[in-house]
């Protein structure tokens, strides 16, 4: 058998929920058997774990337990075998949005585990117990369907019809279906210019009321009409406000055939209750009763700056012997009354508690931000004329767990949680060193490159003064060669030592500035190679790191 051993909410936008099985050694040593857990309740649907044995092969499966006609619910679940060594070695498989239909209600995986591995690998006892871990998240529960009126001349003296009804489906433990008026629901069927009405109406549990969050889509296509997302109270009769649309059935409607999408969110048992704020010295107490039908009593605590609320659980001894249950729920103050009743929650809610068979509770404090001054005040918008403060609890969750007290499993988890840190603080370590490293890399990349454009500028300012000093040089051999020519005309002197000194000094000055350009330029290769050689260093040593910390962050890590 598989027993549902500890429970865990995340808090996170998925709504992610932990569920952990210890699973006897029936599963492994009764092929023939059957096991299935008893039902759990996560996303307001009810589900199961079944395990199926076949080719020496362990299959685990989710099961949704509440399966209805045109109803689908989409969920992200994970199955995890927890070893018993290292969290590492861990097995696990998981899928995303998972479809779960009427014809397909059981999701999961034939051939998760050898049986011979529960063993070897360190996943079972040696009793042959092991644990199993399922995470849910993002539960979705979307009800499509299709109505159809007739679209034949009415005779006369015949009405039209007044209401279509949708199949009945399974939300929150409760059974629901849609009511739609095609022309409104006090019309009669008269009103041709009435619009069409959409009403969600409960079919069971009728000693709660029940505050409900859905969305209704009408049509398909260009017809389509969304109603956003609407927040109702099914009072204890089933019925809500609804949604009263803007457009007539033939707005909407194809052939008399009107396709209808519904989306329920969440639908939360509520009870109110009126405590006693002024007159006797200890105020009585108000019962109560969740949707399981324990009992629960509120007292209002008036010995305080603020008013506060004492909770109690009057049923505690009913909790099985060697069970938890595992409750949470919110609390709200009630302002003004009738329709336009504003509910203000309490700081710290949801609460949550975990209770175990006792012969009483001592109960839980809940603080409010109700000063007592306002209290005495005659005019206080939260009592009533006798007066007594309006209070609604909301029930949210509620979980049977085996195992009362601390056990071997239990040293498990926390094991794990112990190698995780170990793992996690090595990482960080390593995380830390790497990147010194690469800021160091990063530091001697910025140097070079500010070294190459230090080069370059020497390079230009050397290349300008060498094109200055030769245009010098040649505004000063030009008139020299004037002087030469007027020279030449006239009748040379049997001397010529002069001439020939100026031709050999212009000369070495061109070789002097040929030379100079040569090796300046061989030098600038020089260095522009040397900058690139250290550049590509740097790149492979960045290359490097992060290959390191890509084996880092993919290696598992070993047994401690």
């Amino acid at each position: 058998m598989a027993l549902l051993y500890r429970f865990a909410q995340l808090h996170d936008r998925n709504g992610t929920r932990v569920f952990s099985f210890v699973v006897t050694r029936s599963v492994v040593r009764d092929p023939e058997r059957d096991v299935t857990s008893k039902e759990l309740v996560c996303g307001f649907q009810k589900w199961a774990v079944a395990f199926s044995r076949g080719e020496k092969v362990l299959g685990v499966y989710l099961v949704w337990r509440g399966a209805s006609r045109n109803l689908r619910v989409y969920v992200d679940f994970t199955f995890t075998l927890l070893n018993r060594e290292h969290f590492s070695m861990n097995e696990g498989f998981s899928g995303k949005r998972v479809k779960f239909t009427y014809e397909a209600p059981a999701q999961g995986n034939r051939n998760y585990i050898p049986v011979s591995d529960l063993y070897s690998r360190n996943f079972a006892d040696t009793n042959g117990e092991f644990q199993l871990e399922l995470s849910m998240a993002n539960v979705r529960t979307v009800y499509m369907t299709e109505v159809r009126m007739s679209t034949s001349v009415f005779s006369a003296g015949q009405t039209k019809p007044i209401k279509l009804e949708t199949d009945c489906f399974t939300f929150g433990g409760f059974d629901w279906n849609l009511v739609i008026y095609p022309y409104a629901k006090d019309s009669d069927g008269r009103s041709q210019d009435s619009r069409v009405s959409v009403y969600l109406i409960r079919l069971t549990g009728f000693d709660h009321r029940c505050r409900v969050r859905y969305s209704v889509a009408l049509g398909d296509g260009e017809r389509r009409i969304d109603s956003g997302q609407i927040e109702d109270i099914s009072d204890a009769e089933g019925c809500g406000f609804g949604w009263n649309t803007r457009v007539k059935w033939s707005d909407i409607a194809h052939k008399g055939t009107l396709r209808v999408s519904l989306e329920m969110l969440e639908a939360r048992t509520i009870c109110e209750i009126t405590v006693q704020a002024l007159g006797p010295p200890v105020p009585p107490a108000a019962p109560c009763y969740d949707r399981d039908k324990q009992a629960w009593a509120v007292r209002a605590d008036l010995y305080s700056d603020t008013v506060r609320l004492h909770l109690v659980y009057k049923d505690i001894h009913n909790v099985p012997r060697n069970h938890l249950r595992y409750v949470s729920w919110s609390a709200y103050l009630l302002k003004s009354e009738g329709p336009n009743v504003v509910a203000i929650r309490l700081p710290g809610a949801p609460f949550s508690r975990y209770y175990a068979q006792e012969s009483v509770d001592e109960g839980i404090i809940m603080e409010t931000s109700l000063d007592m001054n306002e209290v005495k005040d005659n005019h206080c918008p939260f009592l009533t004329d006798k007066g007594q403060l309006r209070i609604r609890l909301e029930w949210n969750e509620s979980h049977l767990l085996f195992q009362a007290t601390y056990h071997k499993y239990d040293d498990v988890c926390r094991v794990h949680n112990q190698q995780m840190r170990r793992e996690i603080a090595s990482l960080q370590a390593e995380n830390y060193s790497l990147e010194r490293q690469l800021f160091s890399y990063q530091k001697s990349l910025a140097y070079a490159q500010a070294q190459q454009q230090q080069q370059q500028q020497q390079q230009q300012q050397q290349q300008q003064q060498q094109q200055h000093s030769n245009q010098q040089h040649h505004s000063m051999s030009h008139p020299a060669h004037l002087e030469r020519s007027v020279i030449l005309q006239q009748p040379r002197p049997s001397n010529g030592g002069l001439y020939g000194s100026r031709a050999s000094a212009s000369s070495n000055d061109r070789y002097a500035g040929y030379h100079l350009g040569y090796v300046g330029q061989a030098a600038h290769k020089r260095r522009r190679s040397t900058f690139w050689e250290t550049l590509t260093g740097l790149v492979c040593s960045l290359g490097a790191l992060a290959s390191r910390a890509a084996k880092m962050a993919a290696r598992r890590g070993e047994p401690l």
